[in-house]
């Protein structure tokens, strides 16, 4: 049966390369969701295993059968909580060379029931993530509480299309994730915060283009480039969390709230 109420749980947490530590911290984290009464946990970018070429400078096959284990213990803990968990950490596919950077939509019973892949990797091939990861090919919905979700990683926010493309399909909320973060602080003021700005303010027109609610969950290590956040149908913040520190941010939306959606009657044209 469909909900009209959703509580979200937008996570950001100190990822690291280091599974058991980045484990800890999410476990914890779930509980805390749970203890607020949220429905969902939504965690960022890579944050269980580290990100390729920040925490690690390769990523063997073997390195995921050292995963699925804690993949397992965060799928018991959904299924024990009764909370559906967004998580992110590799996937390695038969027939490729280089795992698949993805996002686990884990359902309230502790199955997978759905897996999105990122499609669109920084760089060009032969740099940045294409040297550590296989790009995905498809968009991906669940249903969560009967409200269609799409999910989202990092680098796509540049591709408008991406949103549009998740309206035509019947989403609802997005769930984007990323890992913008772990800047040194001249870094940051010379490019960092400047980028966070630009991600605010193009995740807000795309909320408001597509009539979208968007938990955007970021990292939090030092320099993080933003702060994880909501954002409503009609392109305001309904929610943030404050920059550099772990934290749990709650939000409750409403889906039969209403906001001003100008956009409506030309938008139907593309869809």
């Amino acid at each position: 049966m469909k909900t009209t109420i959703l509580t979200i749980a937008t996570c950001q947490l100190d990822v690291r390369g280091d599974v058991h530590a980045n484990l800890a911290q999410i476990i914890s984290q779930i509980k805390t969701a749970k203890s607020r009464h949220a429905d969902v946990a939504h965690f960022p970018e890579c944050c269980l295993t580290g990100y390729g070429g920040i925490h690690l400078q390769s990523i063997r096959k073997e390195d995921y059968n050292h995963l699925l284990p804690a993949v397992e213990k965060i799928k018991q803990l959904a299924a024990k909580l009764g909370i559906y968990v967004i998580l992110g950490a590799h996937h390695f596919k038969e027939g490729l060379s280089k795992p698949r950077n993805s996002l686990y939509a884990i359902n309230s019973e502790g199955r997978i029931e759905a897996r999105y892949d990122k499609r669109i990797l920084a760089g060009t091939d032969g740099t940045l993530d294409h040297l550590y990861y296989s790009a995905g090919e498809k968009p991906v919905t669940f249903q969560l509480n009967g409200i269609k979700c799409g999910l989202v990683i990092c680098h796509e926010w540049r591709y408008a299309e991406f949103y549009r493309e998740y309206k035509g399909l019947g989403a609802e909320v997005i769930f984007h994730s990323w890992f913008d973060g772990e800047f040194d602080e001249g870094t940051y003021k010379a490019e960092g915060k400047a980028e966070g700005e630009l991600v605010l303010g193009a995740i807000k027109g795309y909320a408001a283009n597509n009539y979208l609610w968007v938990s955007g969950s970021n990292v939090s290590t030092k320099q993080s480039c933003f702060s994880s956040f909501i954002a409503r149908p009609d392109g305001k913040i309904l929610n943030d969390a404050p920059r550099n520190k772990p934290y749990v941010l709650i939000s409750q939306i409403d889906l039969n709230q209403r906001f001003i959606d100008p956009s409506f009657y030309g938008r139907q044209r593309f869809l």
